[in-house]
C-alpha cells in the first residue's frame, strides 16, 4: 500500500473518531508526519485527567445535540480539546454543567459532610481565553481543554460558581497551586483504589478521544454510560428502522493498529436480516476487553426499540437541546419525515 493510500485511510480513522472531517484531518496528518490519526494520551497524568472529563461530561444525562454532548475533540499526545454542545436538554447548559462537576470544592458548613470534595480532586482551572475553558491536574503537565461557548460564557460560570460556594458554605480549591491538606487526606483514604482507577484511566481516556465514532459511525438516538467498577456499562438505543451497525463501531475502537487495545466480544445478538419478529425490540451484547484477566472492561448494549415504540418525546428534546435536521433525519427518521411533511 502506497504512503498516499496509508494517509488517506489514516485520515478517515481520524475524521470518524474525532468528528473534524477529512479534510481537517488529512491536512493534520500531513503536517505532523508519523503521528498516529488518535495518538494515545502521554502518560498517566494526562489519561487521568481524560478520565475524569469523560466521566464528568454530563452529556448522557440528558439529549444534546451530538451523542454524548461532544461535537467533536483534537486529540494531540500531550493535550486533548473537547467541544461541548451547548445545551443540557432543552432548558439547562452542559458547559456549565460539565465544568462545575470538575471543579472541586470543601463543604465547610454546619451539617455532616462524607468528607468527599465536590468536583474531582486536584483538578485546576488554569485559565480561559478564546480557546476555552483550560484544566490541569495539580502537580502535572496533563491538559485539557473544553471549548463551545466564548470566553465571556465560561467566566460567567466561573464567577456565578464563585458566588453560589460563598452562599453555601463551599470553598473553592480550582485555583490552588498544590494539593490542598483536604483532597491529600481524600485521596489517601482510600489510596489503593484511586491507584487503581489511574492504572485503567486509558480505557475513558481512549474513549472520549473517539467519542465522535458515536454518532459518525452508527447513529443511535440516545446514548448512556456509566463508570462500572474499574469500566464502563454503554447502552446505544436506536429506533426501529436505524441500523445497529455495531460491528463497524467495534472495528474502529479495536482497529488492530490505531485502536485501543482491546478485543471485541459477542455476548449476546438477535440482529436478523428480515423483520420476522413482528417489530420487536431487538438487543445485541458486546465486551471489549483488555484480555489477560485485566480489569476496565467496557460493556456495551446496543437496543433497537420495537416498531410500535412512539420515540416522540426524545425526538422533542433533541429537538429542544439544538440537535440538527441532518442528525435528526438520521438518529429518528421516522419522526423526521412526519415533521417535515
Amino acid at each position: 500500500m502506497s504512503h498516499g493510500e496509508i494517509l488517506t485511510q489514516k485520515a478517515r480513522y481520524r475524521a470518524r473518531c474525532t468528528g473534524l472531517g477529512h479534510h481537517a484531518s488529512l491536512q493534520h496528518l500531513q503536517a505532523l508526519q508519523g503521528q498516529d490519526p488518535v495518538p494515545v494520551a502521554a502518560g498517566r497524568d494526562q489519561a487521568r485527567l481524560e478520565a475524569a472529563v469523560f466521566e464528568r461530561l454530563g452529556g448522557t444525562i440528558d439529549y444534546c445535540a451530538h451523542p454524548a454532548g461532544v461535537a467533536q475533540v483534537r486529540p494531540g499526545a500531550d493535550h486533548l480539546v473537547v467541544e461541548l454542545d451547548p445545551k443540557l436538554g432543552p432548558e439547562h447548559s452542559l458547559p456549565e454543567h460539565s465544568l462545575l462537576s470538575l471543579l472541586p470544592t470543601q463543604y465547610t458548613g454546619p451539617d455532616e459532610d462524607e468528607g468527599a470534595p465536590g468536583g474531582i480532586a486536584g483538578v485546576r482551572l488554569l485559565g480561559i481565553d478564546t480557546a476555552g475553558a483550560h484544566l490541569g491536574l495539580v502537580g502535572t503537565a496533563a491538559r485539557v481543554t473544553l471549548t463551545g461557548p466564548p470566553s465571556e460564557q465560561w467566566r460567567t460560570i466561573v464567577t456565578t460558581r464563585r458566588t453560589s460556594c460563598q452562599d453555601g458554605n463551599l470553598v473553592p480549591l480550582w485555583d490552588a497551586p498544590a494539593l490542598t491538606p483536604f483532597e491529600a487526606d481524600y485521596l489517601a483514604a482510600d489510596h489503593t483504589w484511586h491507584e487503581e482507577q489511574a492504572d485503567h484511566a486509558w480505557v475513558a481516556s481512549g474513549l472520549l478521544r473517539r467519542i465522535a465514532l458515536f454518532h459518525t459511525v452508527t447513529k443511535p438516538y440516545c446514548v448512556r454510560y456509566w463508570q462500572h467498577g474499574l469500566g464502563w456499562k454503554f447502552e446505544l438505543r436506536y429506533e426501529h428502522d436505524v441500523p445497529m451497525d455495531h460491528e463497524a463501531l467495534l472495528a474502529y475502537l479495536t482497529h488492530p493498529v490505531w485502536g485501543m487495545p482491546l478485543s471485541a466480544n459477542r455476548e449476546h445478538c438477535v440482529c436478523k436480516p428480515c423483520d420476522c419478529d413482528q417489530g420487536a425490540e431487538r438487543n445485541c451484547w458486546y465486551t471489549l476487553d483488555a484480555g489477560g484477566g485485566r480489569d476496565g472492561e467496557i460493556g456495551i448494549h446496543f437496543r433497537r426499540g420495537r416498531s410500535d415504540r412512539d420515540t416522540g418525546q426524545e425526538y422533542g428534546r433533541l429537538v429542544g437541546a439544538g440537535a440538527t435536521p441532518d442528525w435528526l433525519a438520521q438518529a429518528l427518521p421516522s419522526h423526521y419525515q412526519r415533521s417535515a411533511a
